[in-house]
């Protein structure tokens, strides 16, 4: 006995293979990029002298730049979807987390001494 074996046609194996290539080709990604920017006020400060705030003022110029914090969040499923997000902060960030090592006994007045210790603080 001999049993006839039917084949799929060849022509709907190569529509299918075309139209999932297509789908593919045409397909896009959704994209989000958001990038925020954080400013908060700067804290109030007194110095003691003028002199501790010149020594302050100095050694907070002389902070690398890099200082400002910045935070990046990726988020991506290949063709399909892809979300980014950067959050910056501001000057005014940096001044104040300089303020609060600087002033060590937190009483909103820094002194020559304050001020000249954090001059010399390594970076």
């Amino acid at each position: 006995m001999i049993r006839a074996v039917k084949e799929k046609p060849m022509k709907f194996n190569s529509i299918k293979l075309a139209t999932v290539f297509g789908s593919l080709m045409v397909a896009g990604c959704v994209t989000h990029t958001e990038t925020v920017y954080r400013d908060v006020p700067r804290v109030k400060v007194e110095f003691e002298t003028e002199r501790a705030g010149r020594i302050f003022y100095e050694a907070f110029s002389k902070l690398p730049k890099h200082n400002n914090r910045e935070s990046h969040t990726e988020l991506s499923i290949p063709v399909i979807f892809e979300h980014k997000s950067d959050v910056r902060s501001s000057d005014s960030e940096a001044f104040n987390d300089a303020v609060q090592r600087c002033d060590t006994n937190q009483d909103g007045k820094i002194s020559e001494t304050e001020a000249e210790i954090f001059a010399a603080q390594k970076r």
